[in-house]
């Protein structure tokens, strides 16, 4: 199905999608996967020697910005509830302020400087941060941002896609060192058989999603 056919909420679902990321609509033109374009996986991988759908790394430069393209808005918990969300519970025992001065925007320093208890803490807050509302756990932003970021996400896009027995999907393969994924599709089409395997966290966008 051409981009063109679709409905204009369709098209906005899509742009706004894209838009995060830096992309039009019209990337997605011309991009179509699957059993005539592929004899065997479809692969979206960091290592480009196995990727084979196009996809891109982008960079990442805040917490904020990657809930921005991957994570749920705050506004959502304004009327959902947020009791799914694992907000942390422990303090930080680090002096983050003294911490983040003394790496001088050094990451690697600032990570042999955070406790090891911290650790866990500080990854937890950052799923809670993209994925719940950020304002419970907007005093662990400096501290996510000076630690984890900049970072990369890989980011695959297309007009549609066709997931066979012979021709499943699979993001995130050998991708160890990207901080997640964006796919966004105007059709996915899933025959009987066909497989998605998803091996990083990832936002999958599309406009409609059709099961065979």
């Amino acid at each position: 199905m051409t981009l063109e056919s679709y409905s204009d909420e369709h098209k906005n679902i899509l742009a706004r999608a894209v838009k995060s990321v830096g992309m039009a609509i019209s990337d997605l033109e011309g991009r179509s996967y699957g059993p005539k374009s592929h004899k065997g996986a479809m692969v979206v991988s960091a290592d480009p020697g196995q990727d084979n759908l196009d996809s891109k790394l982008v960079e990442v430069n805040s917490i904020a910005e990657l809930k921005a393209i991957g994570g749920i808005a705050d506004s959502h918990f304004k009327t959902a509830g947020d009791k799914h969300i694992n907000y942390p519970e422990a303090q930080l025992k680090t002096d983050v302020p003294e911490a983040i001065g003394r790496a001088r925007a050094d990451s690697c320093a600032l990570e042999s400087l955070i406790h090891p208890d911290d650790e866990a803490t500080i990854n937890q807050a950052m799923m809670a941060y993209v994925h719940g509302d950020s304002s419970k756990v907007k005093g662990f932003e400096d501290v996510i941002n000076a630690l984890k970021f900049p970072t990369q996400i890989l980011v695959t896009v297309g007009e549609d896609i066709t997931v066979t027995k012979d021709n499943p999907l699979i993001i995130g393969q050998d991708s160890p060192h990207v901080d997640g994924g964006k796919a966004v599709f105007g059709t996915v089409t899933v025959e009987e058989g066909g497989q998605i395997q998803i091996l990083i966290p990832v936002t999958f966008e599309a406009a409609q999603m059709i099961m065979k």
